[in-house]
């Protein structure tokens, strides 16, 4: 059961931030999980406004990936949950044809994609280049709602999961990670 914890703060010069408690996400729909908190993030980032419209398009992909598996009462609220948060969003999304959407989505996932690469290349990988290659590989899989991705899409999605994973394994294991692809430093 998804809990509504919102609250206010308030912060001096009439600044005001709403945080909003990530959903909780059954079991049974865990595989929609990394789409909604790529989404719960966005909802926060004020910088890009993008952000909402690629938030939005991430949650609709996880409603569309959970149906098929909502069987129970508490998985099927969980999806009224998030089809409630696209209710309202839905005359504001209504701005943009599904091609526009489709182009805003892909160009947010190749920054986010650009963004993890110039840093891991320039040598200065960590774990925050970690999980920018990982949410670009969201972003990648939710340009599939689209009409499909082309191939330098999905080699760039399966690509940032491997770089992610390897990003994580070097600084486990103390090293520093290789930057590039791999074996791009062999030459």
């Amino acid at each position: 059961i998804a809990l509504d914890l919102d609250f206010t703060l308030y912060l001096p010069a009439s600044i005001t931030i709403t945080i909003m408690a990530p959903l909780s996400i059954p079991p049974e729909l865990k595989k929609i999980t990394p789409y909604i908190r790529r989404a719960e993030e966005l909802d926060g980032d004020g910088s890009r406004p993008e952000s909402r419209l690629v938030a939005y398009y991430c949650r609709q992909f996880a409603v569309s990936a959970g149906i098929p598996a909502a069987n129970s009462p508490d998985a099927k609220a969980c999806l009224a949950a998030i089809l409630g948060d696209l209710e309202k969003e839905a005359d504001a999304m209504k701005a943009f044809s599904t091609e526009e959407a489709g182009i805003i989505c892909s160009n947010f996932a190749q920054d986010v994609f650009k963004s993890a690469d110039d840093q891991d290349r320039a040598g200065t990988a960590d774990k925050k280049t970690a999980r920018s290659f990982y949410a670009a590989a969201i972003f990648f899989e939710v340009l599939e709602q689209f009409g499909g991705t082309d191939e330098s899409a999905k080699e760039k999605r399966v690509y940032s999961k491997w770089k992610a994973t390897d990003i994580l394994k070097a600084m486990k294991e103390g090293r520093r990670p290789q930057a590039g692809g791999f074996g791009e430093a062999d030459g």
